[in-house]
């Protein structure tokens, strides 16, 4: 890694910090998750696209548990 990819990923957790979705909703533990599990992929996963995923594996937990996960919103 160099320099420049240090500053360009500082740059991209300020922004998930600052609340990043649209519609002011906040990115929960699994969106960045799933993210981060894009970026060491080599895959670009935008936030809204991790925000569906999440969204929906949320769901089929919850079908399957009958709770959604921690933390998730």
């Amino acid at each position: 890694m160099n320099s420049n990819d240090n500053f360009n990923n500082q740059g991209n957790d300020a922004q998930m910090n600052q609340g990043g979705q649209q519609g002011g909703e906040k990115a929960d533990w699994l969106d960045k998750g799933i993210e981060d599990a894009g970026k060491h992929e080599g895959v670009n996963i935008s936030q809204q696209n991790a925000d569906k995923a999440g969204d929906f594996a949320n769901k089929e937990f919850e079908k399957k548990e009958g709770f959604g996960l921690p933390g998730v919103h």
